[in-house]
């Protein structure tokens, strides 16, 4: 019951930032966004035939995923853990806010849809991770970290990035080819 308080807080930062994204993306930059390349018909064709080498896009995802991590956790460990802990996730519910959106105005259902098959897989992992990470910042020190939250992040963290390597580009693939 604690922990759904707990959660709640976490939540409210997170739409708060979703909410940003949203009305950024159309008060905003709408010129922007329509003239966006990652959502044009040409990169989303060459997506399709493009094989992805396993390698190399791994050891690239790691560097990439890895880095906000440190940052929140470094950041943590300062008097500013809170802010740390919030100002993530409204940033990070600021551009899923604008991926979203971005993707909508450019491509409609489609876009919903492609948005989902790019975030869905591995984000579920991340969420999980980052909940942890960010729960014991932000109510420290109701919540004390330890080994068990450590590897926890760990484990949820390198299973995210294994999905987004590997099963990430095979499901927005079949959904550019369904649509």
């Amino acid at each position: 019951m604690v922990m759904k308080n707990y959660g709640r807080v976490m939540i409210v930062f997170y739409m708060a930032g979703f909410l940003g994204g949203i009305l950024y993306t159309n008060l905003i930059s709408k010129d922007y966004v329509a003239a966006l390349g990652i959502f044009n018909d040409y990169f989303l064709n060459q997506y399709v035939q493009t094989e992805l080498a396993g390698g190399p896009y791994l050891w690239y995802l790691i560097k990439i995923r890895m880095a906000p991590l440190l940052g929140v956790f470094l950041f943590g460990m300062a008097r500013i853990r809170k802010l740390a802990a919030a100002g993530f996730l409204i940033w990070t519910g600021f551009l899923c806010g604008m991926i979203f959106t971005s993707a909508t105005l450019r491509l409609g259902v489609k876009g919903i849809a492609l948005s989902l098959a790019a975030l869905m897989p591995q984000g579920l992992f991340y969420a999980a991770g980052y909940a942890v990470l960010l729960l014991a910042l932000y109510y420290y020190p109701k919540i004390n970290w330890n080994f068990q939250k450590t590897i926890a992040v760990f484990l949820a963290i390198c299973i995210g990035v294994a999905l987004e390597c590997y099963m990430s580009p095979v499901l927005v693939k079949i959904i550019l080819k369904v649509f």
